[in-house]
Order: C-alpha cells, then sequence, then structure tokens
C-alpha cells in the first residue's frame, strides 16, 4: 500500500442512477469518495479509496472503473451487503435525489483491510487524508475515518474533510455536526470543505463567514460553484466558467475537492488552490461527468440481493442468479438489488421468520397477520419497514418489474412458509411483494 505521494481517500462508493427527461436512463461509477478519486487519478495522482462495494455486478462495475483510473482499493467487497446506489432525477440543470440505499458502505469496519494494525498502513506513503462526511454517523465507516485521522496527525499528513450535503444529516445541530466533522481531532482538520447549503446549515452564513470562518479548523473553505468561495472568510471571486444554464454539474463539487488537494499537493496556498479547483471543476463540466447511457431503456429491474451475488438471505448466504439476470451489467440493463429485511433493520445472518396465521403478506399490511421468528420474537413492523422502502425505491425509479427470492415471508412471489416452522410451504405471498403488487409491479418467483 506504499505510493509516495497517495492520496487516500476515506468514503463512500455508489452507483449513481440518473433519470433524465427525454434523454433516458443512465449510470455511473459514484459516490463522493469515488467522484474525488477519480478527478485526482486524472490529475495523475496515485489514489487509495478506503470504502466498500458490495460483491454483486453494480460493485463489480465501480471496482473495473476505479481500477482503470489506476485507483486502489484495499478494502475487499462486503459478501453480505449489496453494492451501495443513489437514484436521482434530472430538473433543468439540477439533479435531485429521489432515494439512496447506502448498502455495502454501512460495512467499512476497522478490520475491512485485515487485521486492525493494518488499517494505519493504509497511510504509508500517503501525502494526504481526505474524508467524506457521509458515513460519519455510522459506527463502522465513522471508527475508521477517526482511526485514520488519528493517525494521519501522528504522521504530519494534512487532512480534509468535505461536509456533504444538509439532507444526510436530517436533525443534526450546527454544533455536533461541527463536532462530527472534526473527526475526534482537537484542533479540528487541516480544511474543512463546505458547499454553501451546508455552511448555512453548520453556522456559516455569508454574513458570517469574514467573522467566524473556522470554528476549530485549520482552515475553512466554502464553495460557491462559479460564483466564488470563501477562504477563511475571505470572499474570492473564481471568474467561474460554468456559465451555460443547462450544463450538467453533478459531481462538479467534488471535482472541487479533488483539484483543490491537487494544487495544495502541488504546493498552492488555500486561495490559489480554490482557484484552480475552480477551474477543475469547470473542465469536469465541460467534459461530462461520466454518465453512461444504459442500453435497455427499461425501467430498473428490482431483484432481490440475494439472487444478486450477495450473502443477504436470513442464513448468511446466497443463492443462485436466475439466467434472465444475465452477467447484471449495469450499462446493458439496470438491476437494482433490494433485501427488505436488511432494509428494515434486521442483520444478516438472523433468525427464520414466517407469516402466522393465514392472508399473506396482505394481511401483515392490513394488520391482521404477523411476522415471527421461531422463538416468537414479533418482527413483523421490521418486514413493514422493509417493504415500504423497496415500495419507495419502485416509486422512485417506475419500476415495473421484480425478481424476488421465492418462499421468503418477505419476498415470497407465489408461496410461503406455513408459520409452524416445519418446512411446509402454502400458497401466498411475502409483505413486500403484496406492498409492490399493490403499486401495480410485477413480480416474479426467483427460484
Amino acid at each position: 500500500m506504499d505510493k509516495p505521494g497517495c492520496v487516500v481517500v476515506v468514503g463512500d462508493l455508489m452507483l449513481d442512477v440518473l433519470f433524465v427527461p427525454e434523454q433516458g436512463l443512465f449510470v455511473r461509477a459514484g459516490g463522493s469518495a469515488a467522484n474525488v478519486a477519480l478527478t485526482l487519478a486524472s490529475e495523475g495522482r496515485p489514489v487509495t479509496v478506503v470504502g466498500r462495494t458490495g460483491p454483486d455486478p453494480n460493485g463489480r462495475f465501480l471496482r473495473e472503473t476505479l481500477a482503470a483510473a489506476s485507483v486502489e482499493l484495499p478494502v475487499s467487497p462486503a459478501m453480505e451487503r449489496a453494492t451501495g446506489f443513489s437514484v436521482m432525477h434530472r430538473h433543468g440543470a439540477a439533479d435531485r435525489v429521489a432515494y439512496v440505499e447506502r448498502g455495502a458502505n454501512r460495512c467499512l469496519e476497522s478490520d475491512a483491510v485485515g487485521p486492525p494494525a493494518n488499517l494505519a498502513r493504509v497511510l504509508d506513503g500517503a501525502a494526504w487524508l481526505h474524508v467524506s462526511a457521509y458515513g460519519l454517523l455510522e459506527p463502522g465507516p465513522g471508527a475508521v475515518a477517526r482511526g485514520l485521522a488519528r493517525a494521519a496527525r501522528d504522521r504530519g499528513i494534512p487532512i480534509s474533510v468535505d461536509a456533504g450535503v444538509p439532507q444526510a444529516f436530517p436533525g443534526l445541530a450546527a454544533d455536533a455536526g461541527l463536532d462530527l466533522l472534526r473527526l475526534g481531532l482537537d484542533p479540528g482538520p487541516d480544511f474543512l470543505i463546505l458547499s454553501e447549503p451546508m455552511s448555512d446549515h453548520l453556522g456559516y452564513p455569508a454574513a458570517q463567514r469574514a467573522a467566524a470562518p473556522r470554528r476549530g479548523f485549520g482552515c475553512a473553505v466554502v464553495t460557491g460553484g462559479s460564483s466564488g468561495a470563501w477562504v477563511d472568510g475571505e470572499r474570492l471571486g473564481l471568474d467561474g466558467e460554468i456559465d451555460h444554464p443547462d450544463a450538467d454539474v453533478s459531481g462538479a463539487g467534488d471535482a472541487f475537492v479533488g483539484g483543490f488537494i491537487a494544487a495544495g499537493l502541488g504546493g498552492a496556498g488555500p486561495r490559489e488552490a480554490a482557484r484552480l479547483a475552480n477551474r477543475m471543476a469547470a473542465r469536469y463540466v465541460a467534459a461530462g461527468p461520466g454518465w453512461r447511457r444504459v442500453a435497455c431503456q427499461e425501467a430498473p429491474v428490482l431483484v432481490s440481493a440475494c439472487l444478486f451475488d450477495t450473502a443477504s438471505a436470513y442464513d448468511g448466504e446466497a443463492r443462485p442468479r436466475p439466467a434472465e439476470l444475465g452477467d447484471g451489467d449495469p450499462t446493458f440493463r439496470l438491476y437494482l438489488p433490494v433485501c427488505p429485511e436488511q432494509a428494515g433493520g434486521l442483520t444478516t445472518p438472523r433468525p427464520p421468520a414466517e407469516i402466522r396465521t393465514t392472508g399473506g403478506g396482505a394481511a401483515v399490511i392490513a394488520g391482521r397477520a404477523s411476522v415471527v421468528t421461531r422463538d416468537g420474537r414479533d418482527v413483523t413492523p421490521a418486514f413493514l419497514k422493509g417493504a415500504r422502502r423497496v415500495a419507495e425505491l419502485a416509486r422512485a425509479t417506475g419500476a415495473t418489474w421484480a425478481i424476488l427470492k421465492e418462499g421468503s415471508p418477505s419476498c415470497g412471489a407465489t408461496r410461503v412458509d406455513d408459520g409452524t416452522f416445519s418446512g411446509r410451504k402454502v400458497p401466498g405471498e411475502g409483505v413486500t411483494v403484496a406492498a409492490l403488487r399493490r403499486m401495480g409491479v410485477s413480480v416474479s418467483p426467483g427460484e
């Protein structure tokens, strides 16, 4: 892992999905960490990303895209969670997030690169550590980021943190947010990078930026796109080049971060680095942000994660991939993996559960039946929550077809267990299947 001059980026790896009116369905390798890494790699900088995909075809697409750019990924896929994804809809020049599934990003743990002592070895030869804030509220990813930040501080490696967007931190107060972004360091990271909405959320409104720019960080950079930026409270006009009203600016903020880091490593001070970073973001937008039009333009197909190479079934195993899924290449046809039971908060592996009494999933939704484990624990709320999440995804994507694991209390399309844990199957449907069919989604059984 010793790559002299390497930038280590900690954060999310996601499959980005975009719906564009009159143009269609697009995908790309995304997530803040991937976007920053690809920008740095385009500048010839060696990059290591500490992030996690799943073992599914969408994760393979991300890993292959990053490997083609010579980005190193030392963390192995999380076998029990599918790759995360984000669904966006374009409205004018803005891409609005309709659905986020963090997936395997939740499984980033301190031992993900081997024994705990190996974590700090990721920094061998590193010249910069950058942290994306999206995973900081989760125990595993947050611990990894803070552990690497402490190790980087001990080695004298510059540290930057990108605060993300307010929507990712609902209900988080400004003081708590700033404390989170300090990564357990005192003083905090050398560079705090904020979008304008996040700067307002955290108490850096324009009128106060000059008066209180740092709040415990070495330097605060507030990005304003082509309109300029604030560096330590000083307003900079950056002669922005992103001036076309219909320009695709998705990912431009991450390109700015990558450009800022590259400029800093090249010897530029914060103000000059911000100017150079804005030019980098403008070049990124001009080149097109890497979207690939999906060959099959039909709506995405929802598929049980356990049928998509992911060991998400109740026993911690995967199930055979149905032949109709082919190789699962998202640039050919888009399949989005779902595990309603994980989405409802249940762990993997987990005790087997069955629908008690007749009526199947529809009766559970109506409150006339329950889902219980073998030892009698009522897990109905988790199954209902998972069904709601999958239904939200169907609405966000316009999905009309799902291929779900037959026999499951969530995903069974034509049969489920009879509730006695005897192995006997009866005609019926799972809770998630019932929810999808109420929406008009066709569900096929995946054997």
